[in-house]
């Protein structure tokens, strides 16, 4: 069973990600803030991924 804290820790990644890609839909003067953002947050994710996570299970 993953940790509880892992899993809060995704799901608000995974919010993040959401409304950083709604940013960049929207195709404003701050797209490119939400680019880099959305760099940021799947850097933080692969290294959550690789370092932390429990391997035998994935986080979607």
């Amino acid at each position: 069973m993953p940790n509880e804290f892992s899993v809060e820790i995704h799901n608000y990644l995974t919010q993040k990600i959401a409304e950083a890609e709604e940013g960049i839909a929207r195709k404003d003067e701050r797209s490119c803030f939400f680019r880099g953002q959305l760099e940021e947050l799947y850097w933080i994710r692969t290294y959550l991924k690789k370092n932390v996570d429990l391997k035998n299970f994935i986080y979607y």
